[in-house]
């Protein structure tokens, strides 16, 4: 498989965020960066080097529904009229569905904030919007799926963990990983709810994906963000401890005495604003998770607030 990166630059605190033009047929590209004209200029330039343009593009392949990396996907395809591909669990994320605010608010509830904090951080995500336009996908993919290409086809690989509906691209020696694999940080596992409600189990499904692709070994590494990773199967065992080694720092906090979910954030993470309160958030309930899956974790309601434990051995 030919790939050519686009480094695009984000307003994020992590930092540029990678495209990647496979010339095809079909011109493919997977992930186009946020609506910025900073990374509007940098999109088209690069699809001019590689030979496409934004008016060549025919398909567009989104590894997740994250602002910097599906962003400027309607400017695309108003470009180009390409077909957009995409996980069936991303579409709420694509599509600016509304529904995870009443679970959000509640969790927050949960785990000891005020109601101004949910505000607050509606109102940041409101600053986010400016950033995207809402893009529905034609073509939902699953695992296993085959996307044909000149030289050889693809095949999607269901990596859910960082995202519900992350999805990668694998031809039997690379991957195009997207956010499951970075060289210098580990992907968050965001917080995210069932169409009930229910609080989905986001880090115990990265750990399967990160397993997965250790399993699989691939050659080369193509990330959402940074440099192409030459040793994929020993960077996703390298993530893999890292959580265990969090998983056992949060036993060791939690056998002193119970603590929130917000007590436990503070801890970690301190000073958290707005704009990083659910990346902390997330982190932590991800490692809870991981006791829970263990049968290591108590919970206990206190006045409508969360309090969590170790559970005897």
């Amino acid at each position: 498989m030919r790939i050519i990166p686009i480094v695009l630059p984000t307003p994020y605190p992590v930092g540029p965020v990678n495209a990647y033009v496979l010339p095809g047929p079909p011109a493919t590209l997977v992930d186009c960066g946020p609506r910025t004209p900073a990374a509007r200029a940098a999109l088209e330039a690069g699809l001019a080097a590689a030979g496409v343009g934004l008016g060549g593009v025919e398909r567009l392949v989104l590894t997740h529904g994250h602002v910097d990396h599906f962003g400027l996907a309607a400017a695309v395809v108003a470009a180009s009229g390409c077909r957009v591909y995409a996980h069936a669990a991303e579409v709420p994320k694509l599509t600016l569905d509304r529904s995870f605010i009443g679970p959000m608010r509640t969790l927050l509830a949960e785990a000891g904030f005020p109601a101004s904090t949910g505000d607050r951080l509606l109102e940041v995500l409101r600053r986010f919007r400016d950033q995207f336009e809402p893009v529905t996908p034609t073509d939902l993919v699953a695992d296993g799926d085959r996307l044909p290409l000149a030289d050889g086809d693809l095949t999607v690989l269901h990596t859910p963990g960082h995202a519900q509906g992350h999805i990668g691209l694998w031809d039997g020696r690379t991957l195009v990983a997207g956010d499951l694999l970075l060289e210098e940080i580990s992907p968050n596992p965001v917080v995210e709810f069932a169409p009930d409600g229910t609080r989905l189990r986001t880090l115990p499904a990265l750990i399967r994906s990160l397993e997965r692709i250790a399993a699989l070994d691939p050659a080369i590494a193509y990330p959402g963000h940074g440099e192409p990773l030459e040793h994929p199967a020993a960077r996703a065992r390298d993530v893999i401890r890292h959580h265990a080694e969090r998983e056992a720092h949060l036993a060791a906090m939690l056998a002193e005495r119970p603590r929130t979910l917000r007590e436990i954030a503070a801890a970690w993470f301190p000073g958290l604003d707005e704009v990083n309160l659910i990346l902390g958030l997330s982190e932590v309930l991800g490692h809870l998770d991981l006791l829970e899956a263990h049968g290591r974790l108590t919970v206990e309601r206190r006045g409508g607030v969360v309090h969590y434990g170790l559970a005897a051995a």
